[in-house]
Parts: C-alpha cells; structure tokens; sequence
C-alpha cells in the first residue's frame, strides 16, 4: 500500500515543489495539499493520511495547534514539521504537540523520503540541526534520539563500508558513485556524528553495532 500524504504550507509554490516531488516516488501518494491549518484538519479527517507535512506558521490556525488536535483526534497519523524554524521553542511546541519528525526545508529529495518513510514506520525523524538543538537544549529525558537517526540510508551504507576499512575509491567501485561524491559523503557524516576522521567513523560503527 502507498504511504498517503497531506502536505500544508501557506506558500503554493513550496506546496508545488514538494509535491512534484513526491509523486516521482512511487511509494507514495499526495492526496491533499493545504495553506492553512484549520484546512489541514479537516483533510486529515477527510483522506486519514498515514503522514502529514507541515509548516509552523500559517494563518487562521498555525502548524503547531493544527499538529495537537490532529494528533489527539487521530493518533495513528504522523506529523512531520518542514519548516524553516530551527529554534529550540518551536521544536519543543511541535514535540510537545505530537509531531514525530521535525526537518528543515533545506533537507534534500534524499532526506525528506528517508523522514517519510521513517516516520510512516512509526520511527521517528529530526534534521541534524535540529537533533544538536535537541542535544543542547532538552533537558526532558524523555526525548531520545540517535544520531543514527541523522544519516540517509546512502550514507548509512557509506559509514558502514568505511568502517570495513575500504578505501574511498573502492566503496565507489561497490555501490557505482564517483569516489568525489563519496568523499562529500563521508564529510556530511563526520559532520552529522560530530567525528573527526575515520578511526571514530570506525569506533562509532563498532559502538552502536553496525558492522554485524
């Protein structure tokens, strides 16, 4: 079965963009589009979508407060935040009212499908900027993330291989990549996981058991 989509944005041409998007996935199925919260949650009553997409502030009713009576009314469906609000007190409201994701607009293709998908699952997902907001300014225990949870299933893969003790070019030769797209990769890893090199790369591959 396809994973149903809303998406809620107060601007129609990011509405547009994300949606084209989403329909080059097969998987997927966007069955409303909206500009307003209050119209968000009567097309979530409408379709039940497995996941929703929307933005924080939109007129007559916002992101946030749309995102609580959702989620209180209809618990099975999962809200995503695409927003481009990184600040702690709108993570926090979101949380708060239930969302189980919260990316940014500047997340790519590969990010936001790797969000739905996540989230659809019953998983949740952050961007990494929004998992070092949470790392520095949660102090709710019950909010608990794992960087893994930052990394794209390329770059997953990526962090695997190198870990194996492969070679930039031969990780590229295995999975079909120009060794310079590997190497970019390997930097937005460091960068995600907070590591310097690829011993840590290698300890932090061993640590959280993903070279089983």
């Amino acid at each position: 079965m396809k994973i149903k989509i809303i998406i809620a944005d107060d601007h129609p041409v990011f509405i547009n963009g994300v949606s084209t998007l989403l329909k080059e996935v097969p998987e997927f199925e966007v069955v409303a589009e909206v500009e307003n919260g209050e119209a968000l949650i009567k097309q979530a009553e409408l379709y039940t979508p497995d996941v929703i997409l929307t933005d924080i502030q939109m007129p007559i009713k916002d992101g946030i407060e749309a995102t609580k009576e959702i989620c209180k009314r209809f618990p099975k469906i999962k809200v995503i935040a695409l927003t481009t609000f990184s600040e702690s007190i709108y993570i926090k409201k979101m949380l708060a009212a239930g969302a189980s994701g919260y990316i940014l607009k500047t997340t790519d293709k590969e990010g936001l499908i790797t969000a739905i998908k996540k989230v659809a699952a019953g998983e949740k997902h952050f961007s990494a900027e929004i998992v070092n907001q949470l790392t520095n300014n949660f102090s709710d225990k019950t909010v608990s993330l794992n960087p893994i949870e930052t990394l794209t299933k390329r770059e997953k893969e990526i962090l695997t291989l190198i870990a194996q003790g492969l070679t930039d070019k031969e990780i590229a030769d295995i999975i079909f990549l120009s060794p310079l797209t590997i190497i970019s990769h390997r930097k937005n890893i460091l960068s995600k996981l907070s590591l310097k090199n690829k011993v840590e790369i290698t300890r932090f591959a061993m640590e959280n058991n993903l070279l089983n």
